[in-house]
């Protein structure tokens, strides 16, 4: 902080307004709903005048007007001039204002069954299903009639009627009464992963050079300034750092999260590789939150164990429903320091860290167990305000480590009924929910039900996971646009600059990786390999070692990617885990199988078995496997969704007959000495449509999306028929990831750093 005075200081005129321009913080503008606060006074003493370029949604004062629904968003560049001592800056904004929501018609309302057990009082949604006038569905808060003690006395079924918000329709709700609670049903992983430095990535490779880009960044990122924002709160003293920026400035409601993906990302990173130089940190990092936090105890107005980067007011004015942007989301940076903490206990053994969750944990029971249910459900349903990450999934962690009772009821105190009983009764109600508000939810209910066995949070997890990636995605495995999920199969009218968001891709695979572990269906890995390959090693610049991650990945035609490196938003704060977690979901094991599920080079000591796996890469369409061991083992390897012909297998240079398939797994067994497996995946360029309109397609060769290198702001358009097109691309020989169409380049979006591009085209009729 001392130097940044110096610097104010010595600085002229025009430098205060450059500091002051740069100094400026408006929120999250990717996504605006509510009025914008815009400063008069710099930080350093500017004046500041703006100038709205499109008074309709955005006056000069900052009012939001949203475009009425059907219109669409609106961008809106804003321009601050900042003067000082009579030197002048110009500084540019850009906002994306959100249309209103449509004013939906409810024509149906779905009934439902309830079950309880003889002499419990039935506990019933807040909400309940219901059709819309579009054919679409969603949830509507219910008030429900008076349950009579003598109805559930006895085993049976009754029905209950209630008043459903915005509609004379009635609710209907049929109770069944049974004499017996249900019997939790088996909630083991039927799959292990290899943890620690089990698995090796090959450096030179893409994933391997994408993960050692940013261990670079993370070893030199300074851990005084992350701490800035808690010793602030805490003791006021920041020991002379540097202040956080963008979503972490000391101005910000969200402060505090990025420190929490910074612990993630030091123990993922210390997990991968074993670096002293980052066990050095995490250690640094958690001493001195112990201290914030010991420190905050001893203050009034602050409950015991409580830890944050800022004070308790947002946690009391969520209680009184206040709406975002008065309060940002308190309960989602709580989430990123508890999930960091964990992490860099489990990861990195320090039990300091536990020790500070710990508290937490107690701090949220006694803070959550005196508020009524209904308020709860209440909180949750706010957008943004109400965001809580993944909170029931890092308490259902902290009950398994601890055994802590408190902790489990605490977590479940997180269920989010809006989200939970569509996606229990398997309905799609997503369209026009905030996407990554809700995918670490469903994370946390199966992780509710592998510590506690209630079979209902599986099915949330399984349908939601069905739902979102049959329907909502778009042809790189991202979900959302402008944060948001659309309707099932709405792609078409939702290619913009604002698509797939970075966050929700790091929770889908996340979600997609745990649901493996319960029932090892090859679909699941298919969708992983097409969101790791397209989506997230395409988030981060490869030219730099900065930490910079795209927030949205662009599709509009001539899109280009923008990488975040100082804003700090949520993107940035996954972008930093993203790329230590490369390796995995490459192998998984049971008993006595390996799972190759993903063909990154890479390197696996099963040591426990006496097994070592070698992988390389041949081109694209070979992969070899050098096997050492001593014991007989399966070795199941996935076979893509885009393999275009049947698998060749050698062991040890001798072809392979009549192979064994299971589950859509190729399935070698035999007892490993010293063998080479070569295994040839075939693969051809194809063409991948968009289901609401047959027009528009993506270019594709083996697990990578192509995308077209051109700044046209229109798409490109072929008159070909689909097979005419594929029959017309070129493979260059000297690059085999490299394709020409028409003198156009076609290259994996991966590869795409500063250039204008086109993931999606269309075939003119």
């Amino acid at each position: 902080m001392e130097l940044r005075q110096n610097a104010v200081r010595t600085a002229n005129a025009k430098e205060i307004t450059e500091l002051d321009g740069n100094a400026i913080y408006l929120g999250n503008l990717n996504t605006v709903e509510a009025d914008l606060k815009l400063p008069l006074k710099g930080k350093y003493g500017s004046s500041i005048q703006w100038e709205s370029k499109e008074t309709l949604f955005i006056s000069h004062t900052g009012k939001v007007t949203r475009p009425t629904f059907g219109v669409g968003n609106r961008k809106v560049i804003l321009v601050a001039k900042l003067t000082y001592e009579g030197a002048e800056t110009r500084k540019t904004f850009e906002a994306t204002v959100l249309q209103e929501e449509y004013k939906a018609k409810i024509v149906a309302v779905n009934p439902l069954t309830v079950r309880t057990n003889v002499g419990e009082q039935p506990e019933l949604p807040t909400v309940v299903i219901v059709k819309n006038d579009t054919g679409s569905y969603t949830v509507s808060p219910v008030s429900w009639d008076l349950i009579k003690e003598e109805t559930y006395r006895q085993p049976g079924f009754f029905p209950i009627h209630g008043r459903v918000e915005g509609s004379p329709l009635k609710a209907l709700a049929t109770i069944q009464v049974a004499e017996k609670a249900l019997e939790t049903i088996d909630h083991t992983k039927r799959l292990k992963e290899f943890k620690g430095q089990k698995v090796h990535l090959e450096r030179e490779s893409e994933f391997g050079a994408a993960m050692n880009r940013f261990l670079q960044y993370v070893r030199s990122t300074d851990d005084d300034q992350m701490l800035y924002n808690f010793r602030a709160a805490a003791t006021g003293d920041t020991k002379g750092a540097q202040p956080m920026t963008g979503w972490d400035a000391p101005e910000c409601n969200l402060k505090g999260h990025t420190t929490g993906h910074y612990l993630s990302a030091l123990a993922l990173a210390y997990d991968a590789t074993g670096d002293s130089v980052l066990l050095g940190k995490i250690h640094y990092m958690v001493t001195e939150l112990g201290k914030c936090q010991t420190a905050m105890s001893e203050q009034s107005g602050y409950g015991q164990g409580f830890l944050s980067a800022y004070s308790e007011d947002q946690f009391n004015l969520l209680e009184q429903y206040t709406t975002y942007p008065e309060i940002w989301a308190p309960y989602y940076t709580l989430h990123k320091i508890m999930a960091g903490l964990l992490d860099c206990y489990q990861l990195a053994g320090q039990r300091k860290a536990l020790e500070i969750c710990d508290k937490l944990g107690h701090w949220l029971y006694n803070r959550l167990s005196r508020l009524p249910r209904e308020q709860l459900h209440k909180m949750w349903s706010l957008y943004i305000a109400g965001e809580f990450g993944g909170m029931n999934e890092v308490l259902a962690k902290l009950y398994a480590i601890t055994g802590n009772e408190q902790y489990l009821m605490t977590a479940k105190y997180f269920d989010n009924e809006k989200l939970f009983l569509p996606m229990k009764e398997n309905i799609d109600t997503l369209g026009n929910m905030h996407a990554n508000q809700h995918i670490p939810q469903v994370i946390g209910a199966l992780k509710l039900f592998e510590v506690a066995g209630d079979e209902a949070y599986f099915n949330i997890a399984d349908n939601f996971w069905t739902m979102v990636t049959q329907s909502h995605i778009y042809s790189i495995g991202g979900t959302g646009e402008t944060e948001m999920f659309r309707e099932p199969n709405a792609i078409a009218g939702f290619l913009t600059d604002k698509t797939a968001e970075t966050c929700a891709s790091y929770n889908m695979l996340k979600l997609s990786k745990e649901l493996f572990q319960f029932n090892p269906r090859k679909t699941y890995m298919d969708y992983y390999e097409k969101a790791l390959y397209n989506h997230i090693l395409a988030s981060e610049n490869s030219q730099k070692a900065e930490g910079g991650s795209t927030y949205f990945m662009p599709l509009a035609p001539g899109s280009i990617k923008k990488f975040d490196t100082h804003e700090n938003t949520c993107c940035h704060g996954t972008g930093l885990e993203n790329h230590f977690k490369y390796q995995e979901a490459i192998y998984f094991h049971d008993e006595d199988r390996v799972y190759v599920n993903l063909y990154i080079p890479s390197q696996l000591d099963w040591s426990e078995q006496g097994l070592s796996l070698i992988q390389n890469r041949d081109g694209l369409e070979t992969v070899r496997f050098e096997v050492g061991g001593g014991s007989e083992t399966t070795l199941m390897f996935r076979i893509p969704d885009w393999v275009s012909a049947p698998v060749q297998v050698k062991i040890n240079g001798e072809p392979c007959r009549d192979l064994e398939y299971e589950d859509g797994y190729l399935k070698l067994r035999k007892e490993w000495k010293k063998d080479e497996i070569e295994l040839t995946l075939p693969c051809s360029v194809r063409l991948v449509g968009a289901p609401d309109d047959d027009t528009l397609k993506t270019l594709a060769y083996g697990p990578y999306v192509l995308a077209a290198i051109s700044g046209e702001q229109d798409y490109l358009t072929w008159t070909y028929s689909e097979q005419e097109l594929l029959n017309q691309i070129i493979q260059q020989k000297d690059n085999p990831l490299t394709f020409m169409l028409d003198a156009i380049k076609f290259v994996p979006l991966y590869l795409i750093q500063d250039e204008r591009y086109h993931v999606y085209f269309k075939l003119a009729r």
